[in-house]
């Protein structure tokens, strides 16, 4: 019995294309890989990029309270704001008055460290005499770091004058990641 060998030699033109077609293999398997995330994890990753980030200030409980309005049982001017708000130097500030049997608002900003001087804000809607009291910080003009006092001050439907009084800080917004 005899054996017989075969030896394939490749012909010197073979060597180019199986050396391109193993370093391509190879990349498609390094890249294949790489990518151990779904379609979805991807997209999601992306968008939460531009996600706006927000923080509400009222809770359900305190929601409840704040929507008495002067003449109802229960309503204590004291309450219309919280003590204090604290404002990045880069977001929107929105504040509500009572909801109903309010005849006139107005609000009333003013900075404790020159003698309670009245400070002129830029609102949003370029008035202080609505319901809301709305600024967006970067164009308000107001300092950063810096503590402000404001006012609100209503008249009900009953002739009666309402007031309450927060403290706003506006502080720099430091992003640690």
């Amino acid at each position: 019995m005899s054996v017989r060998v075969l030896i394939v030699m490749p012909c010197k033109n073979m060597k180019k294309p199986s050396a391109f077609v193993l370093i391509l293999s190879f990349l498609l398997l390094v890249l294949l890989s790489a990518c151990n995330n779904s379609v979805e994890d991807m997209l999601d990753d992306y968008n939460g990029g531009f996600k706006e980030k927000y923080t509400i200030l009222a809770d359900k409980e305190d929601e409840k309270e704040s929507s008495i309005s002067p003449g109802e049982e229960g309503f204590e001017e004291i309450k219309m704001l919280r003590e204090e708000y604290f404002v990045w130097e880069d977001s929107t500030l929105i504040l509500a008055g009572p909801p109903r049997n309010v005849i006139t608002y107005r609000w009333e900003l003013f900075d404790p460290e020159q003698n309670f001087e009245q400070v002129a804000v830029n609102t949003i809607d370029g008035t202080v005499l609505g319901q809301y009291f709305r600024i967006y910080l970067p164009q308000s003009k107001l300092k950063i770091e810096h503590t402000y006092k404001l006012t609100l001050i209503i008249k009900s439907t009953g002739g009666v004058e309402y007031s309450d009084t927060c403290s706003i800080v506006v502080y720099k917004h430091y992003l640690y990641d």
